[in-house]
């Protein structure tokens, strides 16, 4: 995520603050994957195709939401089916869900009726935020085992409110809609399921990948730009169409939709490149062509520097945001006030959210808990961005800029290490520690070890964790095994402490 535009230094030295194990499915239900992958397989690059087997229980969702929008408000009403199996090592007597257009910093409302489980009617339970569902099984669900859960649900989103970075937001005609479903919450065995719902900044959603088939039933009129590909387009005959989409192997599913929306798009590697924006604004169609120049750049850097992005597209969508932009898996958006070709900080936001696609869709983690791990990983990413394209003393000025924010930052008497929750930092300290700190502890590792050591590292931590969920731990692992070398004392000093082991 990248924040509020500030005033940037010189060209793209800038800085933005967005700114599993594998269990055997239970018998029956190798042939039921098998038989439904072919669905997804256009959402995959060819020669990434065969990672769709390798998932085989990863959650399903099956989506339908249909839009009906007026000039004061817009309602999403839904219905899903989610196959959830248990992965866990022991029995789990319920599955949660989280309805993030609940929490005040998205400011929707969400209501659901009519949950079942394996078709038997059950009642869930809400908790006082309303933000986490959690759904009691009719009989406990063993390991390896796999429950239906269905459930109807409608969104209401009013025109004009705009809460936090405005992410979730009916504004100037433009529906913005991440998580306008419910979202599977993540069972971590020893812990339980995730139900945090304070979010002040940052980030608020923590999933695991899915496998999604949504159909979206809106007004013809509306252009929509989703996670995902589109893989089909009905006529209702009733003034509306029926867009059906695939999103294999993402986190979670986002929707943006407005009548005033054009598309340019382009390849890279194989990647279809759509960006999606109003053309009535100054200078957006000039901007959408330099917008397209900077994703594909960054799509063959991130792919040589960190390994292969497996989608079959990669959109991006300028929204009226309050935020630089936000990620998410295979769309992000771009706040229309920077929206042009002269910004600086326009290259700067892309670059960053780009690199998101590596580090939070491909790579999760908890967003919440180690904001870092991606967010000051996608920090040092633009470094290495700005290198390709700009050579060796732009990619050590743009690291100078980070160092000064951060000094800038200490002077008060403050500092910390990167490796806190969102919550435990006040606003400017997240800005200053998470975003301008964190890459100078990538780049400090690149100083000692040397840049193809650390190319290597990454590219290694990438190809472990893809697809799946990564905690501090892993990353030390994974950098200690890369390097040859222990790192405990680095991350000591830069992340602080966590359990090791």
């Amino acid at each position: 995520m990248a924040a509020a535009r500030r005033r940037v230094p010189q060209g793209m030295i800038a800085v933005a603050l967005a700114i599993a194990i594998l269990v055997p499915l239970a018998p029956g239900h190798a042939q039921e994957a098998g038989e439904s992958m072919a669905a997804y397989a256009p959402a995959m690059l060819p020669d990434h195709v065969r990672d769709l087997d390798t998932r085989p229980d990863a959650p399903r969702y099956d989506i339908d939401l249909a839009l009906d929008v007026t000039p004061t408000e817009a309602t999403i009403t839904g219905s899903q089916t989610v196959r959830y199996t248990n992965r866990a090592p022991a029995a789990l007597d319920r599955i949660v869900f989280r309805l993030y257009p609940n929490l005040n910093s998205y400011g929707g409302e969400m209501d659901v009726s009519r949950v079942a489980v394996d078709g038997r009617p059950v009642t869930p339970d809400l908790d006082e935020t309303r933000t986490v569902l959690s759904v009691s099984l009719p009989e406990p669900l063993a390991p390896g085992a796999r429950a239906a859960v269905e459930m109807d649900f409608r969104i209401a989103v009013v025109e004009g409110r705009a809460r936090l970075y405005a992410q979730f937001s009916y504004l100037n005609g433009v529906l913005a809609l991440p998580n306008a479903y419910p979202v599977l919450s993540v069972y971590e065995p020893g812990r339980g399921w995730w139900q945090v719902a304070d979010h002040p900044q940052g980030d608020a959603v923590y999933s695991e990948t899915a496998f999604y088939r949504v159909r979206v039933t809106a007004p013809q009129g509306l252009i929509l730009a989703a996670s995902g590909s589109e893989v089909d387009l009905s006529d209702n005959g009733d003034g509306t169409l029926t867009h059906h989409y695939a999103a294999p192997l993402m986190r979670d599913f986002a929707l943006f939709a407005s009548e005033s929306y054009v598309t340019l798009s382009g390849e890279q590697d194989g990647v279809t490149i759509t960006l999606t924006f109003d053309p009535d604004r100054p200078q957006a169609k000039a901007a959408a062509r330099a917008g397209l120049a900077m994703t594909q750049d960054a799509v063959r850097i991130f792919n040589a520097s960190f390994g292969a992005y497996p989608f079959a597209e990669l959109d991006v969508v300028q929204t009226p945001t309050g935020a630089g932009g936000i990620e998410y898996p295979g769309v992000f958006v771009v706040t229309d006030s920077i929206w042009n070709p002269g910004e600086d900080f326009f290259e700067f936001v892309i670059a960053h959210e780009a690199a998101h696609q590596w580090w939070y869709s491909l790579v999760g983690n908890d967003q919440a808990l180690d904001p870092w791990m991606d967010e000051a990983l996608a920090q040092y990413s633009v470094a290495v961005y700005i290198r390709d394209r700009e050579g060796e003393a732009a990619y050590r000025a743009a690291l100078e800029s980070f160092r000064v924010q951060y000094d800038r930052f200490t002077e008060t008497g403050e500092d910390n290490v990167i490796g806190e929750p969102v919550t435990a930092y006040p606003a400017n300290a997240y800005f200053s520690l998470v975003y301008q700190k964190g890459p100078l502890f990538f780049a400090a590792l690149e100083d000692a070890f040397g840049t193809d050591a650390v190319n290597r590292m990454l590219r290694e931590y990438f190809a472990a964790h893809r697809y799946d969920i990564a905690e501090p731990n892993d990353m030390l692992t994974a950098f200690e095994a890369a390097l040859g070398q222990d790192l405990d004392e680095w991350f000591a000093e830069w992340v602080g402490p966590f359990a090791v082991g």
